[in-house]
């Protein structure tokens, strides 16, 4: 896009006067969206639509590019889309609510350690939770929304003909809003979807809420009745899954920002299949432009996985499987006085394994979708550090990025420990020996700075003791000297003399 365009606002004209959109549908629908004969199809650069329906089509177009806020416009999705009936949240459902969550956090103290900054509770409807956890969803969803943007630019370069090209770089702005609104009607129609399923704000194992726990009681009473469980007991178990949750996100504050991480990586893999959108766009009528929009979104993204792909969707299922694994046992433990406490559990085991139709129409919509696949094992790991080494154990795994288990982890829980003794004692050799190594390597440094100044003064010493010598040798002499000339009978004397500057010298 050109700089001089950079201060355009969406859908303003170029400098020549003219849209270029307009300029686009004229080309594709003839010029002023003329009608064209019949049998004269595509002669002068047009395609046979009559006024109305171009205007129609300019008309949604223009209205996906006005610029509007894409969270509102994803709330008014939301509130079309949401499943029916959705009743609103009264007095006694609140107090419910209130009461399970009193309990739930009784038992919850005795058997974790923790002093949480939790807000109020808050009883939700299933509007309630889609424009609750909107913000939070988009948030997450960015790096698909901008993969988005830019396979659509991409591919309309590569589907316009050359003599529009040039009109690209004017359209661009235009159609990134476009874009925008576009993935905010996706997300408001995935969240909706999911709406009608969730049971609390931690469903998926992210905190969407912050610090408020939640209960979507909109959809507790029909679950209960689909897994064949008591309303009330549910609710407790519910409850105190929701305070774990949080709980554990409390406590270990690393945790949100590793399980964003898994999701982004994950989410940036995510592509739209521009050749499928083609495929289904074939037929379609242009004047319904918005459902359209619907439709294409059903095969948008790429069902191959690249093997990046299915590694961060490895990383982020295992993640998730613990984070879910742990909440599991901790809440087992705390609701022993629940008599269908098996029961529950069991249910929401299965569920969590499963995709219901609101989840596969959420990953349909956005591209990926959060299922914690290995509660069991995560669950079954725990419960073990929990039997053999007791609750400190049990929690110490989620202390540390490093304590997370792996893959080989969940397919062998009972081996967690041992591999992280084998670990811990392999980093210690390492680190033992590098410390041997640097401190023989300053053991010798200090060897070599004192062995250098050590020969200089022996040198030293030894070149003073020849000069000491000589001077002594040479002083003996002088003194000698004149009983010699004076007298030759003193000869002996004169001769012990010289034995004993001989020794001097020696």
């Amino acid at each position: 896009m050109s700089d001089r365009n950079d201060d355009r606002k969406p859908g303003e004209d170029d400098e020549s006067g003219r849209n270029p959109f307009e300029q686009m549908f004229g080309m594709m629908f003839g010029q002023g969206g003329q009608a064209i004969p019949p049998g004269q199809g595509g002669q002068g650069g047009g395609m046979p639509f009559d006024p109305a329906m171009l205007q129609q089509i300019m008309g949604q177009v223009q209205s996906m590019m006005s610029g509007g806020d894409p969270t509102r416009a994803a709330q008014q999705v939301i509130e079309r889309s949401v499943p029916s009936p959705d009743p609103a949240v009264t007095p006694e459902t609140e107090r419910n609510a209130a009461d399970a969550f009193r309990l739930a956090e009784l038992w919850l103290e005795r058997v974790i350690a923790a002093e949480p900054r939790i807000a109020g509770p808050s009883a939700l409807n299933r509007t309630g939770w889609a424009k609750g956890s909107l913000a939070e969803w988009s948030r997450l969803a960015e790096p698909i929304a901008a993969n988005m943007s830019d396979s659509v630019l991409e591919g309309l370069k590569e589907q316009l003909p050359p003599e529009m090209a040039q009109l690209m770089a004017g359209a661009g702005q235009m159609l990134s809003s476009m874009s925008s609104a576009m993935f905010a009607s996706q997300m408001g129609q995935a969240v909706a979807a999911l709406s009608g399923a969730v049971l609390t704000g931690t469903e998926f194992g992210l905190p969407l809420f912050g610090r408020t726990p939640v209960l979507v009681e909109a959809n507790l009473p029909g679950a209960a009745a689909e897994m064949d469980l008591d309303p009330t007991q549910l609710r407790i178990w519910l409850a105190a899954r929701e305070l774990a949750h949080l709980w554990l996100f409390e406590s270990a504050p690393w945790l949100r920002g590793h399980l964003e991480t898994a999701l982004a990586k994950y989410a940036s893999e995510v592509r739209m299949d521009m050749g499928a959108v083609q495929d289904a766009a074939q037929g379609m009528d242009p004047s319904e432009l918005m459902r359209m929009g619907d439709k294409l979104t059903e095969k948008m993204f790429s069902s191959e996985t690249t093997p990046a792909q299915r590694e961060a969707l490895e990383a982020l299922e295992n993640l998730l499987s613990v984070i879910e694994g742990w909440t599991d046992v901790v809440v087992h433990a705390a609701c022993e006085q629940l008599e269908q406490r098996e029961e529950i559990r069991e249910a929401l085991r299965t569920r969590a394994a499963s995709e219901s139709e609101a989840e596969a129409a959420f990953a349909a919509q956005l591209g990926f979708s959060l299922r914690p696949r290995r509660v069991r094992d995560a669950a079954a790991l725990f419960s073990f550090l929990e039997q053999h080494s007791g609750a400190e154990a049990r929690d110490r795994v989620l202390s540390h990025p490093d304590l997370l288990p792996t893959t080989q982890d969940l397919d062998d829980p009972l081996g967690y420990e041992e591999r992280r003794s084998e670990a811990w004692s392999s980093e210690s050799s390492l680190d033992e020996a590098l410390e041997r190594i640097l401190r023989e390597a300053g053991e010798a440094g200090e060897a070599e700075g004192a062995d250098g100044p050590g020969e200089t003064v022996a040198g030293e010493e030894e070149s003073s003791g020849d000069t000491a010598t000589e001077e002594t040798g040479s002083a003996a002499s002088d003194a000698e000297a004149p009983d010699a000339e004076g007298s030759g009978a003193e000869g002996p004397d004169s001769g012990e003399s010289d034995g004993g500057g001989s020794r001097d010298r020696r």
